[in-house]
């Protein structure tokens, strides 16, 4: 019946199709005749694009993608090219008209019949925290799972999430693996609380673990650890591994800076230091030590007072607790940073657990409910507990019906509850205990599509399907109870309970992954660890500097969320969200301590807004240069929404000249004089060098640097640090002049220019919000919802969090 459906579904729209090709016909004639055969003809074919040999065939994704981009490049002028001649007003209407009408009939007919959205998987994010929220558990599930297809840089777009044989066998690992997590077979373990002082009392300073080399004595008598440049372990924990792995444990740690002015490793400038704010850095390692930490969290200490520090993970096994200062945070940019000196000074260190929410777990009693624990084997009462049931088939039933539902996030039918019944029968008659059969069951059930996959029908959503769909977009996990109340009471599709579901969940601490999953996709945060700046060019740069600059971009969305702000902030604000790292790597005085937190610039920083963000600066460039034809590129695909066409084959990228002997811009110069270059560089290149000032890393620059050619070469300092590794190059050059022909000097002219037009960044940002929200890339008749929305939003100033529940109420997000 369903490939039945399927058929005549396409014939009639091929059959759409043709007839739309028939009436198109003549109308577009005249423009393509007088104003686009001489460059898109069989002869010419300029672009790639024989207009002459261009069918109407919509159904053909490729042919649409063409009939598009055609359109596209008429309405914005770009085509034809500003030397020719340009087309009557009532000839280029008509023909934007006649395109526009069938691109949007074409488009929409396809969404009525088939939806907009194809059907799709939950990505890893969405998998992992629908486990852990659904069992309770923090496993480390995500490495296990394959990584996921990205469409235009989304990850959660269903026509890129493919389902391979490789992705069955591991969600069958991780099943496996989760329910294992989720099952209790000990008794309670005792929650203990250790503390141990390092005070005058303790001496044996090898029973921590602290290498010998790495620590010294504080003024108070206690344990001093000392910074090694990063250069190796030096800071674990030696003397405690978890008494229950793989369990959470919460440490407080009391500290406080210290500059080591004495110390048998100090030296001539230390002793000149003043004491100042440090990082402390608070990590898991290895045990025994390997060097690597991971889990890594950063406090600031003071140089006057001790601070109590807190931090909670899940422990494994051969893992113990790492602490270590971490890079001096320098209170003016010509102060040196401290190497050798700098210190953490502990007087206690204290772990709590293993940590328990509740006993039995939350996850135990959703897979078990109230049956009884018995040991497997009696004469070890403490040991490989197992649940025991004496009505096996009511007892499997019973769990099964309640399990379901929250799994498939949907009421379930009582065949789907008779189904994982009978592997239950099945497999205890193969002889496997009753917790092994259930299990089975719910592994079943875990691996199944209806888990596996959002559950939409073509048209409007039900109540179900939309709490998945708002609760995948705002949390990235499953509907809370709450929701899944609201859609089998049908009250969710109202508009107004739709809105305040969407308040509730914007509140809600989970809409932290809101934060990272869509600033991850449209700002490419994801990729943030993809290059490292050059330790030569760029050695002040380092993993505190980058987790802070992240921290930066989300806190900054979050403020705009919260106070409804204009999407002009996108482009310029007059605050911005920093520490005190931050700060002196963005040459701003006054911010001290390493909270994240809204300061005002003074003026000429140049900061405020997402594009003079460290972590948006970072991911547009690589880690020896700034490309302006890379950035611009992000540039006008993320933020202004016109991405550029592809590079045209043959034509060789440019390669960074690291030596300083010519600039990027003599570069491009010569780029741009090859014809096939010079059109699509006219877009490309105006936002690119406008970001030119900064480098790599973020930081402001009036110069490039460059790698020594020769001995002779001068070396200069990195503001506020001892290290000599690279010469001041050739100055840089951030003018130029729009496509359009105006011209601006620097990012400031250049940000104003386009805050001249914000429509575009609401235009563009309200994409990008439904691109997320629906799992889906735009299509040509979600043009028409966009319109719709920006005009909505104008009178808030395009408010960000209006332009969200807009998008919410919309039918793109309503309708599958």
């Amino acid at each position: 019946m369903k490939s039945a459906l399927n058929i005549t579904t396409l014939l009639g729209t091929v059959a759409f199709a043709s007839a739309a090709a028939a009436e198109l016909g003549g109308k577009l004639e005249p423009m393509f005749d007088r104003h686009c055969y001489d460059c898109h003809d069989s002869d010419s074919k300029k672009g790639g694009l024989d207009l002459a040999a261009l069918k109407w065939k919509p159904d053909d994704a490729e042919n649409l993608q063409q009939w598009t981009k055609v359109f596209d490049k008429v309405q914005r002028d770009e085509m034809p090219p500003k030397k020719k001649e340009r087309p009557p007003a009532e000839v280029s209407s008509a023909f934007l008209k006649t395109l526009h009408d069938e691109l949007h009939r074409f488009s929409l007919h396809s969404q009525e019949s088939e939806g907009r959205v194809v059907y799709r998987r939950l990505n890893r994010t969405e998998y992992v925290n629908t486990i852990d929220d659904l069992l309770g558990i923090d496993t480390p599930l995500r490495d296990l799972l394959p990584e996921d297809g990205t469409a235009g840089g989304f990850d959660n777009i269903g026509a890129a999430l493919n389902l391979s044989a490789v992705h069955l066998e591991r969600y069958l690992q991780a099943a496996d693996l989760a329910l294992k997590e989720a099952t209790i077979t000990t008794p309670k373990p005792e929650t203990k609380k250790i503390r141990t002082d390092y005070n005058e009392t303790w001496h044996d300073w090898n029973a921590p673990g602290f290498q010998n080399s790495q620590w010294t004595h504080s003024p108070e008598g206690l344990l001093a650890i000392r910074w090694n440049g990063g250069n190796g372990p030096h800071g674990e924990l030696g003397a405690w591994s978890p008494p229950v792995p793989d369990a959470r444990y919460r440490f407080r740690i009391r500290a406080r800076a210290m500059i080591d002015k004495e110390g048998p490793n100090a030296n001539a400038n230390d002793k000149k230091r003043p004491d100042r704010h440090i990082a402390l850095k608070v990590a898991l390692a290895d045990w025994p030590r390997t060097g690597l930490t991971f889990g890594n969290t950063y406090f600031e200490m003071s140089p006057t007072e001790f601070r109590e520090f807190e931090y909670e993970a899940r422990v494994p096994q051969g893992k113990t607790l790492w602490l270590s200062p971490y890079r001096a945070v320098p209170e003016t940019p010509d102060e040196r940073a401290m190497v050798g000196g700098i210190c953490a000074v502990v007087e206690w260190v204290e772990i709590e657990g293993p940590l328990h929410e509740q006993w039995p777990p939350r996850g135990h009693e959703l897979l078990y409910g109230d049956l009884p624990l018995q040991p497997a084997n009696p004469k070890a009462p403490t040991k490989d507990l197992r649940v025991v049931s004496s009505q096996s088939e009511a007892d499997a039933r019973r769990l099964l019906a309640a399990f379901l539902p929250k799994v498939f996030r949907r009421p379930v039918t009582e065949a789907e509850v008779t189904e994982h019944l009978e592997l239950v029968r099945e497999q205890m008659q193969k002889g496997r205990r009753f917790d092994e059969a259930l299990r089975a069951a719910y592994k079943m059930a875990l691996c199944s599509p209806k888990f596996l996959f959002l559950q939409e029908k073509v048209g409007p959503l039900d109540d179900h399907a939309l709490a998945s769909r708002l609760s995948y977009g705002l949390w990235s996990t499953a509907p809370d109870d709450e929701l899944t109340n609201l859609a089998t009471q049908k009250k969710l599709h109202e508009p107004a309970t739709l809105r305040a579901q969407t308040e509730r969940m914007l509140a809600s601490p989970k809409a932290k992954h809101f934060t990272q999953n869509f600033l991850g996709s449209w700002l490419n945060l994801r990729d943030i660890e993809f290059t490292q700046p050059d330790t030569k060019l760029y050695p002040e740069f380092e993993q505190y500097l980058q987790q802070s600059m992240v921290s930066e971009t989300e806190r900054f969305f979050e403020e705009l969320i919260t106070r409804n702000l204009s999407v002009r902030n996108i482009m310029h604000s007059d605050f911005a969200m920093l520490n005190e790292r931050l700060a002196e790597h963005y040459g701003i005085a006054g911010v001290k301590g390493a909270e994240i937190r809204k300061v005002s610039p003074a003026p000429g920083s140049r900061r405020g807004g997402f594009i003079t963000q460290g972590a948006v600066l970072k991911v547009s460039a690589n880690g020896t240069s700034t490309s302006p034809v890379v950035r611009g590129a992000y540039v006008l695909d993320r933020i202004l929404g016109t991405p550029p066409d592809p590079p045209p084959k043959n034509v060789p990228a440019i390669e960074p000249d690291i030596r300083g002997a010519t600039t990027i811009r003599e570069q491009l110069d010569k780029h741009r004089n090859q014809q096939a270059c010079a059109t699509c560089h006219a877009k490309l290149d105006p936002p690119g060098f406008a970001l030119e000032n900064f480098d790599v890393t973020g930081r402001w620059r009036t110069s490039y640097r460059a790698i020594p050619d020769s001995a002779k070469d001068k070396v200069v300092n990195i503001p506020g640090t001892d290290v000599r590794f690279y010469t001041q190059g050739r100055p840089v050059d951030p003018s130029f002049t729009m496509a359009d022909g105006r011209p601006f000097k620097d990012v400031d002219e250049f940000k104003q220019l386009i805050l001249a037009q914000p429509g575009q960044l609401a235009r563009c940002l309200t994409e990008k919000l439904i691109t997320h929200f629906t799992g889906a890339q735009m299509q040509f008749a979600d043009r028409e919802v966009v319109e719709a929305i920006v005009q909505r939003a104008a009178p808030s100033g395009y408010g960000l969090r209006t332009l969200v529940h807009e998008v919410i109420q919309s039918r793109v997000f309503t309708h599958k």
